[in-house]
Parts: structure tokens; sequence; C-alpha cells
């Protein structure tokens, strides 16, 4: 019997090896596997927080830009356009903000919310180039009126599915 032993001890402590590496090696899969499902939902949980930060960034910059909006007019009621013409910077800026944070597949926002910046960069132009004199009545109505109509677009945009829901979109 000690000769038995003695010839496959060597077989069997190799074949009880190759049983453990084997049980290790495919414990480190599952928990390699784990690892990876994990990672992957943290990944997910970080664009999901990304995407609500920037949500909620368009958002305030969209109420900024309203609020931008209301101050430029009342400049524009009390003949103080020199003041109006920093304000229409601003909103230029602001909007440019609001559209870079805007996600790629809601088009037709971006497009609205460039031609808002164009046309707040055309009155501001209006405004810049106008003689030092005073402002006709129907002029200040048309600037004043153009603004209502963009002030009316960016207070849809904000209360928008689009902006109001980026939860619903599909990733």
């Amino acid at each position: 019997m000690m000769d038995f032993w003695s010839t496959t001890w060597g077989d069997i402590a190799t074949l009880v090896g190759i049983i453990i590496s084997i049980g290790g090696i495919t414990w480190a899969i599952i928990e390699a596997s784990g690892a990876r499902t994990a990672s992957e939902a943290a990944e997910e949980a970080a664009k999901d927080a990304r995407d609500q930060i920037a949500h909620h960034l368009q958002t305030a910059d969209l109420h900024r830009a309203i609020g931008l909006i209301e101050r430029i007019k009342t400049l524009h009621t009390n003949d103080r356009w020199e003041a109006s013409i920093e304000l229409y910077q601003s909103l230029r800026a602001m909007l440019s903000d609001v559209i870079a944070r805007s996600p790629e597949n809601l088009i037709d926002v971006r497009e609205k919310l460039a031609t808002a910046r164009m046309t707040v960069r055309t009155i501001e132009d209006s405004v810049r180039n106008r003689d030092n004199g005073a402002v006709s009545k129907r002029e200040r109505s048309r600037f004043n009126g153009t603004l209502n109509e963009i002030q009316s677009n960016l207070e849809e945009l904000a209360s928008s599915v689009g902006f109001a829901d980026l939860q619903g979109e599909t990733r």
C-alpha cells in the first residue's frame, strides 16, 4: 500500500491542483462579470445625473433669459438704450449656453433657440446703430413686440416636454 501512495501521490496532488485552479478561475470570472455589471450600472447612473444637471441648467438659463427680456423691455420703456445693449449680449450668451446643453435629438428646440439668438442679435444691432436721438413709438413697439414673441417662445420651451422631462427620452 505504501508503494501505491508513493508512486501516485504526485498525480493526485496535480489533479487536486487542477480542480482547485479551475474552481478559482470560475470564481474569478463570475466576480469579474459582477464587477462589470456594477460598473455599467454606475456609468448609467452617472449619465443620468449629468442629464439631470444639464436639464436643470437649461431650465434655469431659460428662466433667467425670460427675466432678462423683461429687464430689457423696461430699459426700452425708460429710454435706457445703451444699458440694454449689455443685456442683449448676456441674453445671447445664455441662449448659446442653452443650445449647447440641448440634447442633439431635440433639433426643433435647438433651431428655435438659434432663431431667437439671431433675432436678439438683430434687435441689438438695431439698438446699437440707432441715432442717439429718441426712438419712435413704432420702433419701440416693434422691438418690444419681437422681445415678447421670443419671451413667449422661451416660456413655451421651458415648460415643454423636451425640457421638462428628459427622463422620458429613449437612451
